[in-house]
């Protein structure tokens, strides 16, 4: 969106369910303290983020709170993260007392576990 490459435009969300089950089938999982990961080298110029919060995690001010928190996580490290990838990140009832910092460690520590895990030598494909 802007000249930085900081904004969250539409080409950089996961929409659909079938995009979302790609990432789930053939993506890595990764555990942390608040949220569930499922990451997938996507080939693209770009990342990609979906996000699912579960009613069991609260009413929508706290689902929709999370959400706010994690684009706003995935909109600030983006530059962070390579190679370009598919995120998802389904939330922990954990979550829904986390503070932004407690949110953006978890997250990033998840994805410097995934690059460890899965250097961009090995591709899948």
């Amino acid at each position: 969106m802007d000249e930085q490459g900081r904004g969250f435009s539409k080409a950089e969300r996961l929409r659909k369910r079938r995009e979302f089950l790609g990432v789930y089938e053939r993506g890595d999982k990764i555990q942390s303290t608040y949220f569930v990961l499922y990451m997938l080298e996507n080939g693209r110029s770009h990342h990609r983020l979906g996000i699912t919060v579960s009613r069991k995690i609260g009413r929508a001010v706290v689902r929709n709170r999370i959400k706010r928190r994690l684009r706003e996580v995935f909109r600030t490290n983006k530059q962070a993260i390579f190679p370009h990838c598919d995120l998802v990140v389904n939330a922990k009832r954990s979550a829904a007392r986390a503070h932004n910092q407690q949110i953006q460690e978890d997250i990033l520590k998840g994805i410097l576990r995934w690059k460890r895990k899965s250097p961009a030598s090995e591709r899948e494909g």
